[in-house]
């Protein structure tokens, strides 16, 4: 096959050769469900009547837990109508109005989304894939930049492991994600549901620096290599957590241990070079079925011409070290080599 069929051979020195050029089946359906789920989740919605206060005892259990104090304690009620006399008001139902419109809920999002109370005591387990195709409806951003994200890194990893495998990894990312979001909330007592695909999104990311760790990005006219990226971002997702572990309320509107979940399973399945779709060879139907060898990632294909074999050996040099581990001499030959097999029809097996 010519140089730039080879599934792990990608340049960085455009996004359109990191894989965006040409969306691959799995980002292209991945893609589209999401999008498809964000549409709906606009569109199919209910008149919510419950009142501001319970709205906020629902999502935030240290105020429930005043609230509640405040109810049966008068001597607690006082204390908290001289620190936050807009919670006593509130109480009282001061701010209700019957004129006011109805809140919004978006019917699919409560279907879908990652409620930590509903898949550990109602077993509604589906969540913790669902909710990395819901994002936050009121701001498209969100959905946006992951969904970005997804096709920049998601494209190149697919053509290196396949769309089934890819697939697969990608929604495991995600449910990992979704289960150290809800070991967090039970720890912190935490019932704020969630949404978005970053865990799933991060998964995808960590995997695409564990073989490209030297490529750059460019942060203020600044080069970045993507390994001090990804280290600077686990450092600040790793810091809210470690205060909610420590006992401390730090409410930011980002689901920080869904992040982790997703960047530590990108971490080690590549470190431990894990392939999903074994699982499948364990079931009665795949056991069936004569199993096909599969090629390692990075392993170069044999039994080529001289030529062949070398830039097999300088592409699995690429997949796991980054172009920038090339010398000059080996740019220049894979270079002239592709410029060769271009003109010649570029077929080699």
């Amino acid at each position: 096959m010519g140089i730039s069929n080879r599934d792990y051979y990608r340049s960085p020195s455009s996004v359109g050769e990191w894989g965006s050029s040409s969306l691959t089946p799995a980002v292209k359906y991945l893609l589209i469900a999401t999008a498809t789920v964000f549409v709906l989740q606009l569109l199919i919605t209910r008149d919510d009547r419950t009142s501001l206060l319970d709205r906020l005892r629902r999502s935030n259990p240290e105020l429930n837990r005043l609230i509640s104090d405040a109810e049966t304690n008068p001597e607690a009620k006082k204390a908290l109508e001289r620190r936050h006399p807009e919670l006593v008001r509130l109480m009282e139902g001061e701010f209700d109005d019957p004129l006011t419109p109805a809140h919004k809920v978006s019917v699919v999002q409560e279907w879908l989304e990652l409620d930590t109370p509903k898949v550990v005591y109602s077993g509604q387990i589906w969540r913790l894939v669902t909710s990395a195709f819901c994002h936050d409806r009121y701001g498209i951003f969100h959905i946006i930049f992951n969904m970005f994200f997804l096709i920049w890194f998601g494209c190149t990893l697919e053509r290196m492991y396949g769309t089934c495998e890819f697939l697969l990894f990608y929604l495991t990312s995600a449910v990992v994600a979704s289960l150290a979001f809800v070991a967090l909330d039970l720890y912190t007592g935490s019932t704020l549901p969630a949404v978005g695909a970053s865990g799933a999104v991060f998964g995808v990311l960590m995997l695409y620096v564990m073989h490209f760790p030297h490529e750059t990005f460019c942060i203020f006219w600044v080069q970045v290599e993507l390994r001090w990226l990804i280290l600077i971002y686990i450092l600040w997702d790793l810091h809210p957590v470690i205060l909610a572990l420590a006992g401390d309320r730090m409410v930011s509107g980002v689901a920080h241990a869904a992040h982790l979940g997703g960047l530590a399973f990108g971490y080690l399945y590549s470190r431990s070079s894990w392939r999903l779709e074994a699982v499948f060879d364990w079931l009665p139907s795949a056991r069936s079925r004569p199993s096909r060898p599969r090629r390692a990632i990075s392993e170069p294909a044999r039994g080529e011409d001289p030529e062949a074999e070398r830039i097999d050996s300088l592409l699995a040099k690429i997949s796991l070290s980054g172009a920038d581990s090339l010398s000059d001499d080996e740019r220049e030959y894979l270079k002239r080599a592709s410029q060769r097999r271009r003109r010649a029809g570029g077929t080699g097996n």
